[in-house]
């Protein structure tokens, strides 16, 4: 089967936006030429971000892997996951599948050098950020990260799990960026794929993990369908 395969529902409305991003990303003639996507809506998954910084003891690995699992036994031709935080299970989840399991870190790592910026600010989630989870795909690049501040990190995480439940608050993203503007940051890279739907005002640079992962997607159909 050549279709990918989508480990989704963290959260709803990113995965819903995920699948937009890959139709438009296609230039196709018919409606035919459009990849075949299989995707995994599972919202029961337990927090990511809890379970990292210690406030559950409920794993999402279980259910992860169920989901990865499920995908690759339907025949699919590669397997992505737009939930940075999720990332944290990225090893466990890769060696339990046979089939190509892109790493959105690994690709945003590498995007960023490819513009060519050395140093960017990250908004992400507390658990992406404790995990430590960009660190090492950016230190690979010879890229430095400016992290937000407690207060500034606070606001992140609020906003995030507003737009978790549905809401969405209103120019914000510029003001949780600007100190990691005024400490050197070249660009913002939006870590966490619910801060990819908050409106851009500014002229800052921003760079979504999940568009960047979305474009991987692509890459992992034949050479004959791309």
């Amino acid at each position: 089967m050549s279709a990918i395969g989508v480990i989704g529902g963290m959260g709803v409305h990113t995965t819903a936006r995920f699948y937009t991003m890959l139709t438009d990303m296609q230039a196709v003639k018919t409606e035919q030429e459009y990849m075949d996507v299989l995707i995994y809506s599972k919202p029961s998954i337990p927090d990511r971000t809890a379970f990292i910084i210690g406030k559950s003891d409920e794993s999402p690995l279980e259910p992860l892997l169920a989901a990865a699992k499920t995908l690759e036994s339907a025949g699919v031709c590669g397997i992505v996951m737009p939930c940075v935080t999720a990332h944290f299970f990225y090893e466990e989840l890769a060696r339990a599948v046979r089939v190509p399991f892109i790493n959105m870190m690994d690709e945003t790592a590498r995007y960023v050098r490819a513009c060519g910026y050395g140093k960017v600010g990250l908004l992400a989630t507390d658990g992406t950020l404790q995990g430590g989870l960009f660190n090492e795909a950016f230190a690979l690049q010879g890229i430095d990260v400016v992290l937000p501040d407690a207060r500034v990190q606070g606001r992140v995480g609020d906003i995030i799990y507003q737009i978790k439940r549905g809401e969405m608050p209103a120019n914000v993203l510029d003001g949780l960026s600007a100190g990691l503007r005024e400490r050197g940051a070249e660009a913002i890279v939006l870590g966490c794929t619910e801060l990819g739907m908050l409106t851009r005002c500014s002229g800052y640079v921003y760079i979504e993990a999940m568009e960047v992962l979305a474009r991987g997607a692509l890459t992992l159909l034949p050479p004959h369908m791309v």
